[in-house]
């Protein structure tokens, strides 16, 4: 899930654009051989996707540490800058964006935030809220909705305005 794609608001149209990481990071062990534009750090190798917007700088850190929106230190920041791709208006362009804050799907219910990172991430969220027996378990990608909107009493509200926005996108 980390090199899928987020879904913004483009600046140009305001429909659903992709954001894409400049940066692929995989474990040192899993390659043959580093590519082509790739950088080691630590035991990741970093391949710069869009080298000619983005050039790879090293954290000042001995490890690898990757730092999540509103995180503090020194490490890469996830979810900050990267290239924007609308489907709609052929918008490609370099942006930094601020997570979660730009996310297209985000939906407010009785002051409680859901935010999905993509469509696909939107419909597995809408799939589980309609479930009539919910597994206790549940996988890492359902564990950020807020507990309120799980209830009986916010679910159909909830599942409604994701349909919607779901139909209309």
């Amino acid at each position: 899930m980390q090199n899928d794609p987020l879904d913004v608001r483009c600046s140009e149209c305001g429909k659903a654009a992709q954001f894409f990481e400049p940066f692929r990071f995989t474990c040192v062990v899993r390659l043959p051989e580093v590519p082509e534009n790739s950088h080691v750090w630590g035991r990741v190798v970093v391949e710069e996707l869009f080298p000619e917007q983005f050039s790879w700088e090293q954290p000042d850190c001995d490890k690898p540490k990757f730092l999540q929106p509103g995180e503090t230190g020194v490490g890469y920041r996830l979810n900050e800058r990267g290239m924007v791709w609308c489907k709609a208006c052929k918008t490609f362009e370099a942006s930094t964006i601020s997570w979660p804050e730009d996310a297209f799907w985000k939906l407010n219910v009785k002051g409680h935030e859901l935010v999905a990172r993509n469509r696909e991430h939107a419909e597995q969220i809408l799939g589980f809220l309609q479930e009539t027996q919910r597994a206790p378990n549940r996988k890492p990608a359902l564990r950020g909705i807020p507990t309120a909107l799980l209830t009986r009493r916010l679910q159909q509200e909830v599942s409604n305005k994701l349909e919607r926005a779901l139909a209309t996108a």
